[in-house]
């Protein structure tokens, strides 16, 4: 029995697929203008952050891309409602294939909706320091302080320790200095302070701590703690282990170098054999 091409409207057929072609092919342009155009909107408003506007961008482009291509299956015949079905028993397959995937995205949400740090901030997340650069559904990207770009799961950031250094408004500087046990700790202790008054970016409140820590096996262990802003951090606290090494030695004090004693014992020769 020979197919009758007669019944079908190949016509017809050509028109809806070239429609539907048309739909995609316009669908991508606007998605992609319109991902353009939102954030463009967000940076202009300025009420958005800037760690929220490229997933925002990116969800636009994704849904109007889902819209233009239900209409052009709509376009050509297909019944989408039964596509539906199919997919969401897709998903649920896929979702439970991924869920490490699924995990990393909806830890992705919740870091945008918490928001915990923001693109640019200085950040010690589970131990790992660095500039965050992206915050994205699936991955926290970061550039370490030395320069190295670090990859994080999102999952993994939602239950590490987040540390953000730059939403700090103080930071403790914390030095222990070591002098001999010869040495007056009342001079050092003076010789100390005099260097911390003498630093402005030292916060005079909360009030500064110079004492005796500990006595260890070879030298007094004083710690010196006081506060700064936490933009003045990382250069107060270069200064101060300087100035307070240079008050050590004005004050003629030393710092006693590690020590250890080693017990050398000699055995006794052996007999000569017999």
């Amino acid at each position: 029995m020979e197919f009758d091409w007669s019944a079908i409207d190949l016509e017809a057929y050509a028109m809806k697929g070239l429609a539907a072609l048309t739909i995609l092919a316009g669908g991508w342009l606007i998605a992609a203008w319109l991902g353009r155009a939102v954030k463009r909107a967000g940076e202009r408003s300025g009420r958005l952050s800037p760690t929220v506007l490229p997933v925002l961008a990116k969800l636009t482009r994704l849904v109007f891309l889902a819209i233009a291509f239900i209409a052009a299956l709509n376009q050509l015949g297909v019944q989408t409602s039964g596509l539906f079905a199919m997919i969401g028993a897709a998903g649920l397959a896929l979702g439970l294939a991924l869920k490490d995937t699924v995990s990393d995205v909806a830890a992705g949400i919740v870091l945008l909706v918490l928001r915990p740090f923001d693109v640019g901030e200085a950040v010690n997340i589970g131990g790992t320091g660095g500039i965050v650069q992206a915050i994205d559904l699936f991955q926290t990207r970061l550039t370490s302080f030395d320069g190295v770009p670090i990859v994080l799961n999102n999952s993994a950031v939602r239950t590490a320790i987040v540390q953000n250094y730059s939403r700090a408004a103080q930071r403790r500087i914390e030095i222990e200095v070591r002098i001999g046990y010869g040495d007056d700790i009342g001079d050092a202790i003076t010789a100390i302070t005099h260097r911390l008054e003498a630093d402005t970016r030292v916060l005079r409140e909360p009030a500064w701590v110079v004492n005796t820590r500990t006595l260890a096996d070879n030298a007094v262990v004083i710690l010196v703690r006081c506060m700064t802003r936490a933009a003045d951090y990382e250069p107060t606290l270069f200064d101060l282990t300087r100035a307070i090494k240079e008050a050590i030695d004005a004050a003629g004090l030393h710092i006693p170098p590690p020590q250890r004693e080693l017990l050398v014992r000699e055995r006794a020769a052996a007999p000569p054999a017999v």
